[in-house]
């Protein structure tokens, strides 16, 4: 099996004549993408960017990301991927955890400056940071993205050859951080093996991409369902990629209609308020093929309405984790509306999928215990975290993924909770201890427990339950503003309850089930 790049290329040549990407300010055709990508790859070797450093991506979903995604990969680097929702805080962490020598960086987004927000980060690792956008900005460690892509000029294309040769099937691709329920984020590895082994299942047994068909991606590119289930799955297969970065809900219709959008996965708070919008009824959806969601629990009218109403020819869930690469499951054609809103389907031809109990025996089927799955694209441990990685496993190597669910007897998989704590706020993972731990630096919080409480329009929306410090008069408001500039905005909980005291359970711990149950 090859690498991640070679495999991209012989796609484009396959794919030469087709549009690989339109974001709104140019097409980009495949083969010219692949030459862009070529020259990314050039230019950070220019940097002196060697083969398996570390190299941030800090931007919104866009045609030059995917060049500096394909240029790290073409370089034999590590993409180290980090959303744009996060804070200076929260993305130097990632950064200085998996030790990046340089960083891909959008300017500023809604307002919030990327580059300020790492300027008085300690950051002793990273050499280099390039900003998408033409000029180097007001200091001097900062390099515009034209002037990056032109100090490749002077690599020799032989150098990058040998360079995209040297990279092996099991090197290191790409590391996604996934917020830990201790608090600390994890870092998951993949190497180009995994990665160009989920894209073909995401390919051949998901989306079934047709060539030159359009793909519109949501999801941002730092996500999993943006990158491997998102453009590097559809770069590899064909299809026109066509990022999109506004969610409001007549803008994606308009382009829904406009650019004959056949592929078309979102959260299933999105898809609600397309159905809501007043203008459905007068659109040309016609060539929406495939319209995916997932989520634990779905209303089964909201399944049916996106085949009758939208138009989508097939409609599928699934469930996925990052470290699995992605996905687990989905739904396939020919399911019922009742088996795609209330199960997330059957397990992908290359993963094995069981339901084990506290001790990691089976449980018989229609039982719920913890969901373990094992297969090539799942992680092998936490990058640089080997405490994580003991406990991830059962003794046969099935990854624990912390999830509660049963098989139905037709080997449908049905998620009924969660082990953890997290929770799912408008499709963004959400782990209470992350957030409990930015909460205790406040000066007035003397304890706090976090958790999801359902929300009719982002499924699920945190909490703060909080015992104040009896010196300090704070209120909802106060704790909230205190909160919003630390972290990502759909991490801060929604509202606040103030307690005397936080209920234990028998074990001594916060029983977060009564804290659940409270109004």
């Amino acid at each position: 099996m090859t690498s991640l790049f070679p495999a991209f290329a012989a796609s484009a040549a396959r794919h030469s004549t087709v549009t690989a990407i339109c974001d709104g300010r140019r097409n980009v055709g495949y083969a010219d993408l692949h030459l862009l990508g070529r020259q990314a790859g050039r230019a950070l070797i220019a940097l002196g960017i060697e083969k398996g450093d570390r190299v941030a991506i800090w931007a919104v979903n866009h045609a030059d990301w995917v060049i500096a995604g394909l240029g790290i990969q073409a370089a034999g680097a590590v993409l180290v991927l980090i959303g744009t929702r996060l804070k200076g805080a929260e993305a130097a962490a990632i950064i200085n955890r998996s030790g990046c020598k340089a960083i891909f960086m959008d300017p500023a987004v809604a307002g919030y400056d990327f580059v300020d927000a790492l300027h008085n980060e300690p950051l002793p690792e990273l050499t280099t940071r390039v900003v998408f956008a033409n000029g180097s900005g007001s200091r001097g460690d900062l390099i515009g993205w034209n002037e990056f892509m032109g100090g490749g000029d002077h690599v020799p294309e032989a150098e990058l050859d040998a360079r995209i040769a040297s990279v092996s099937s099991d090197d290191l691709a790409d590391i996604i951080f996934t917020s830990g329920t201790t608090g600390q984020p994890k870092g998951v590895p993949m190497s180009h093996r995994q990665s160009l082994i989920a894209c073909e299942q995401q390919c051949l047994h998901i989306s079934r991409f047709e060539v030159g068909e359009t793909f519109a991606v949501l999801f941002p590119f730092a996500h999993n369902a943006g990158y491997r289930a998102g453009w590097l799955a559809g770069l590899l297969y064909g299809t026109r990629l066509l990022p999109i970065r506004n969610y409001d809900a007549g803008s994606i219709l308009d382009t829904i209609e406009r650019e004959r959008v056949a592929i078309l996965p979102m959260v299933p708070s999105l898809f609600q308020a397309l159905l809501d919008h007043p203008s459905l009824p007068h659109r040309d959806l016609s060539n929406l093929r495939y319209a995916a969601t997932g989520a634990a629990t779905i209303p089964v009218q909201l399944i049916t309405r996106m085949g009758s109403d939208l138009g989508a020819k097939q409609v599928a869930t699934g469930y996925g984790l990052t470290e699995a690469a992605g996905s687990v499951s989905n739904t396939v054609p020919g399911d019922s509306d009742e088996v795609v809103a209330l199960t997330t389907g059957r397990a992908l031809p290359n993963l094995e999928v069981k339901i084990v109990d506290r001790e990691h025996r089976n449980v018989p089927a229609g039982e719920p215990g913890e969901i373990a799955v094992r297969g090539p694209q799942v992680l092998r441990g936490y990058f640089g975290d080997a405490k994580a990685t003991e406990t991830a496993f059962t003794s046969d190597r099935f990854l624990l993924t912390g999830d509660v669910g049963l098989l139905t007897p037709q080997g449908n998989l049905r998620i009924t909770d969660r082990i953890k704590d997290m929770y799912l706020c408008g499709g963004f993972n959400c782990y209470p201890a992350e957030i409990e731990s930015v909460l205790r630096d406040y000066i007035a919080v003397a304890d706090v427990a976090v958790v999801g409480v359902p929300d009719p329009r982002l499924g699920e929306v945190g909490r703060a339950f909080i015992v104040r410090k009896a010196e300090f008069e704070v209120c909802e408001v106060d704790v909230i503003d205190w909160l919003k500039p630390r972290i990502a905005n759909y991490k801060v909980p929604r509202s606040v309850s103030f307690v005397d005291a936080l209920p234990l359970n028998a074990s001594g711990k916060v029983d977060k089930v009564s804290l659940r149950g409270r109004n």
